[in-house]
């Protein structure tokens, strides 16, 4: 073996990147609690100040045959952190003995003992998936039977598991966890239903294709989704997390069933309160247009909004507001409106395009793909229209997507430039923008 010195740079410096990516999986952990709730406000204890080798002795006791429920409260209480977290998955027997509260009969003891789970679900992937396979079953079980504030504290650390990775879901999916969730979307306590759709807008974010015939097997979810953005007395967070639930499962489902005019006409109705107000609510106007922009998959949906009064309103509104996200969203529905034989050209003018362009151009993100197939479709409608964008101004704008290196925005400039230039064949894997109807990107937060 070759000999090191104590003084090799090399060696020196693979220590410090160690220590440093050390330094940053403990900072990413303990960041990670602080983005979850953690204890049930019902049952929350303060916080005592403990060292780690008093939180050691704590779970120690934990492992006596019947620990008292001051003891569980305590460990509950002492495991927010990623270090304390990790100290009690090292202690050999004392997940089992958590888990053993479950097959009890003692309820406030399972509340606990769950409260402690949602903590413990923040830390590392690898205790994620050990929660997930010894106490998903007992969980989903508690959700679909047990007492409100066990639904709650349970629902709460099932979307604490979801939200750590798709296999982390997958575990969860297996063991039924969708069904159960949505049933809760029927309870009469709000702190249930805060519960349900954070674990729902977890669930649904990967985009996993299953999920559209688990959903959809049951007629009610999607109207009970629906029913709770219509309340008016409901809490910010829910409707933030059921409108993003909601455009998650209209990405799955949207070449899969239909969209009854009253469907869309509720989307449209919170899309337009969210943009009523000064400033826009963003949280909710984002997640309702993408609602749209997957159902405009559908030409008789693009038919339908498109001879909206309100649908009209929402997009004069859209796109006087400071929000260029919003305004990139719902150029997916116009140019799908567009392909679909209909045009909204009164809402917005040349400007506001060439504006959020410009944006696109620094960041050489997607949004760029929305503007240039949008004026690409425009183009195919209108000889006026095809004129402006032949201006040099215009083109010198567009030209540098052409060598992005970015494949989607090479894609869409090489489109626009055949369209303004109307050449009648594109190569032959390009993409013919008039030919089909393009669902909004699939961005599921």
């Amino acid at each position: 073996m070759e000999q090191i010195t104590a003084d090799d740079p090399i060696r020196r410096l693979r220590e410090e990147n160690r220590a440093e990516v050390v330094v940053y999986r403990k900072e990413d952990r303990d960041a990670r609690f602080k983005q979850q709730r953690l204890c049930l406000q019902e049952v929350k204890e303060l916080i005592a100040d403990i060292t780690i080798d008093e939180f050691k002795e704590l779970v120690l006791r934990f492992k006596e045959k019947n620990p008292s429920l001051d003891t569980i409260k305590a460990i509950k209480n002492n495991c927010c952190t990623s270090t304390r977290a990790e100290a009690f998955f090292r202690t050999d027997g004392a997940f089992e003995a958590l888990i053993s509260i479950f097959i009890g009969k003692n309820a406030n003891k399972q509340l606990e003992a769950a409260a402690c789970l949602t903590n413990l679900a923040c830390g590392s992937h690898k205790a994620a998936q050990r929660i997930i396979k010894r106490a998903g079953p007992y969980l989903v079980c508690f959700i679909g039977s047990g007492s409100c504030y066990l639904q709650d504290q349970c629902a709460w650390a099932v979307g604490n598991l979801a939200d750590d990775c798709f296999d982390c879901f997958s575990l969860l999916k297996v063991q039924g966890i969708m069904p159960v969730l949505f049933t809760l979307l029927k309870s009469p306590s709000k702190e249930v239903i805060k519960s349900a759709v954070h674990a729902l807008h977890a669930c649904t974010k990967y985009g996993d294709p299953e999920l559209g015939s688990i959903i959809f097997a049951d007629s009610e979810n999607l109207k009970n989704l629906l029913s709770l953005l219509q309340q008016n007395d409901v809490e910010k967070i829910i409707l933030h997390n059921a409108a993003f639930t909601l455009s998650n499962i209209c990405y799955l489902s949207s070449q899969h069933f239909e969209v009854s005019n009253e469907e869309i006409q509720i989307i449209l109705n919170c899309l337009h309160k969210s943009i009523s107000n000064c400033p826009v609510d963003i949280s909710i106007a984002l997640p309702m247009t993408r609602c749209l922009g997957f159902m405009t998959t559908r030409y008789e949906i693009c038919h339908y909004l498109s001879e909206h009064s309100m649908f009209n309103f929402c997009a004069t509104q859209i796109f006087r507001c400071e929000f260029d996200c919003l305004k990139v969203e719902f150029l997916w529905i116009l140019t799908n409106i567009a392909v679909s034989g209909k045009i909204v050209l009164d809402v917005i003018n040349m400007n506001s395009l060439l504006k959020i362009l410009d944006t696109s151009l620094f960041f050489l993100d997607c949004s760029g793909v929305q503007v240039l197939y949008y004026l690409s479709t425009l183009a195919t409608k209108s000889e006026d229209i095809i004129k402006i964008l032949q201006q040099d101004d215009i083109i010198q704008r567009i030209s540098p997507f052409l060598i992005c290196g970015e494949k989607t925005l090479q894609q869409a400039a090489k489109t626009f430039f055949c369209v303004i230039r109307k050449q009648e064949f594109l190569h032959k894997n390009e993409v013919i923008i008039t030919n089909e109807l393009f669902a909004s990107r699939p961005i599921c937060m």
